[in-house]
C-alpha cells in the first residue's frame, strides 16, 4: 500500500468521520483512468480548464506577472551551489510561465528538486529542464511536502521556493507549524522564497471561485473516492459545490454539501448522511500582507 494511498484513505475517513475538515486539498489534482471512458476523476483537466477559460481566476495570471516581474531580484538572494527545492512545481504551463523564468534567472545552483504528490507535474518539469536548463540535475521526489518537510534536511544549502498557491490551504495555526518546520529545516544558512494571496475583496473572490468550473474541480474529488477507495454504495453525484467567505479569518470555504441522503461503507466502516449535510473539504486563505509577515515571524 503506497503511502499516497494511505494518507488518501486516512484523510478521507477523518473527513467523513467528522474528525478533521478541510483535509483534501492534496487530492485535487487526480488523473484519469484510461479505462474509463471521460473519467471525471480529472481534476488536472479541470483545473487547466480554470485557469484557460475563467478569466476571473486572477490568481495564475497575476502571480505569473508577478514573478516575471521581480525573477531577477529575487535570484540574486540565491546562493551559488544551491538546491533549489519548489514545493509543488504544478502543472507544465505553470512551470514553464512561474518556475522556469526564476531558475534560468539564478547564475549558478547545484540541482532542482520538485516534490509534489502529482506524478505527471513532476515529469513535465523534468522534461522541460532537461530543454531548457540541460546543464542542472533534477531529482523528483513524489510526495507529500506540507506531511514530509523534513525531506528539506537531505539537502545542503536548500533554497525552498513556494509559489503563492498551497500555502493558501492552510489555516494561521497550520501556516505557523508547516512554516515552523520549514525553519528548523532549512537551518542554518537555508532560504524560503514564499509567495501568498493577499486578496481581501470578496466581489473579486466570488468571481474567481463561485462558479461551475471550480465547482467541477472541487467535486472531482468525489469521484476520485469513488474510484481510488475501498467505498461501496457511494453517489458521487448527490453533492453541491458551495462557496463561503469568511472575511473574519481571511477564509474561502470550498463546501461540498449532500443533496440527497445515503448510506454507505467506507474501508468497512459504515456512514449515512443526511440530505444538507455540509463537508468543508478545504480552503483557499487569503491573508493580508502585514498577517502574513506576523505568521512567519512566529514560525520563525
Amino acid at each position: 500500500m503506497s503511502y499516497f494511498y494511505q494518507s488518501f484513505l486516512c484523510d478521507v475517513k477523518s473527513l467523513f468521520l467528522r474528525q478533521q475538515e478541510e483535509n483534501l486539498g492534496a487530492y485535487l489534482y487526480s488523473t484519469p483512468n484510461p479505462d474509463i471512458k471521460d473519467d471525471p476523476a480529472n481534476g488536472e483537466a479541470y483545473y487547466l480548464e480554470i485557469i484557460s477559460q475563467n478569466l476571473d481566476y486572477y490568481l495564475y495570471k497575476e502571480e505569473t506577472q508577478l514573478i516575471n516581474d521581480v525573477a531577477s531580484k529575487i535570484a540574486t538572494y540565491v546562493p551559488a551551489e544551491s538546491n533549489l527545492i519548489e514545493f509543488g512545481p504544478g502543472t507544465d504551463i505553470a512551470f514553464k510561465n512561474k518556475t522556469l523564468p526564476f531558475l534560468k534567472e539564478i547564475k549558478q545552483f547545484n540541482s532542482y528538486i520538485p516534490i509534489d504528490l502529482c506524478e505527471t507535474y513532476l515529469e513535465q518539469s523534468e522534461e522541460i529542464l532537461s530543454r531548457e536548463l540541460p546543464n542542472i540535475s533534477v531529482q523528483p521526489i513524489k510526495t507529500d511536502f506540507i506531511k514530509n518537510v523534513d525531506i528539506v534536511k537531505n539537502f545542503s544549502l536548500p533554497v525552498v521556493f513556494f509559489k503563492g498557491s498551497t500555502i493558501n490551504n492552510l489555516s494561521t495555526n497550520d501556516c505557523i507549524n508547516f512554516l515552523g518546520k520549514i525553519s528548523q529545516a532549512i537551518k542554518p544558512n537555508g532560504i524560503l522564497i514564499i509567495g501568498v494571496d493577499a486578496n481581501q475583496n470578496e466581489s473579486s473572490l466570488r468571481k474567481a471561485y463561485d462558479n461551475s468550473k471550480v465547482a467541477k474541480f472541487i467535486l472531482s474529488i468525489l469521484y476520485y473516492i469513488n474510484r481510488d477507495l475501498p467505498i461501496s454504495d457511494f453517489d458521487p453525484t448527490a453533492f453541491n459545490y458551495e462557496f463561503n467567505w469568511v472575511a473574519e479569518t481571511h477564509c474561502v470555504e470550498h463546501n461540498v454539501i449532500a443533496i440527497k441522503e445515503q448510506n454507505f461503507i467506507l474501508d468497512g466502516i459504515p456512514r449515512n448522511i443526511k440530505s444538507g449535510e455540509k463537508f468543508h473539504f478545504l480552503s483557499s486563505y487569503k491573508y493580508p500582507m502585514d498577517y502574513f509577515k506576523n505568521i512567519a515571524i512566529k514560525a520563525g
